[in-house]
């Protein structure tokens, strides 16, 4: 085996743990895992590229954009799930990976209901579905992730 054989392994399997694991960015190891096998292989696989890159980038936008959705499915208004998603954004990029937007999407969920209703429990039920729809994302990632290996294995293979 190649070493960017064991490089673009080595990094979507990093992608599907970190698909899971706080503070990981697996989407982003996937990706990278992706364009470096497209840049470095004598002969890459286009299809493989293609599916590697768009369901890479849809992972990362789950991991993005999950809890503002079900921050609104919880009640939120559509400025508040707006609102998360960027602070989601930041909290991913500032506050350390998942972990961080977690954080930034409830807070900000839960504050800001709070000050527009006045009422703590809209406020906490609201931040707890965008909490869960984070936390749920994780399974999603790691699903898309998982394919995202399982389909280099499969071109590897052919």
């Amino acid at each position: 085996m190649d070493p960017t054989t064991i490089l673009v392994l080595g990094l979507l399997i990093a992608g599907v743990v970190g698909s899971i694991l706080p503070m990981m960015p697996g989407a982003l190891f996937s990706l990278a895992a992706v364009l470096i096998y497209f840049f470095q292989s004598p002969d890459p696989s286009i299809l493989f590229v293609i599916f590697g890159a768009l369901t890479s980038v849809f992972a990362l936008a789950v991991d993005w954009f999950a809890g503002a959705v079900a921050a609104n499915y919880g009640g939120a208004s559509k400025k508040t799930s707006m609102a998360a998603a960027v602070t989601g954004f930041l909290g991913f990029i500032f506050l350390g990976g998942p972990v961080g937007l977690a954080f930034a999407v409830s807070l900000t969920v839960f504050f800001r209901e709070y000050l527009i209703h006045g009422d703590q429990e809209d406020g906490a039920k609201a931040a707890l579905y965008a909490t869960i729809g984070v936390m749920g994302s994780a399974i999603i990632q790691g699903m898309l992730t998982g394919s995202v290996l399982l389909a280099y294995l499969v071109a590897y293979l052919i």
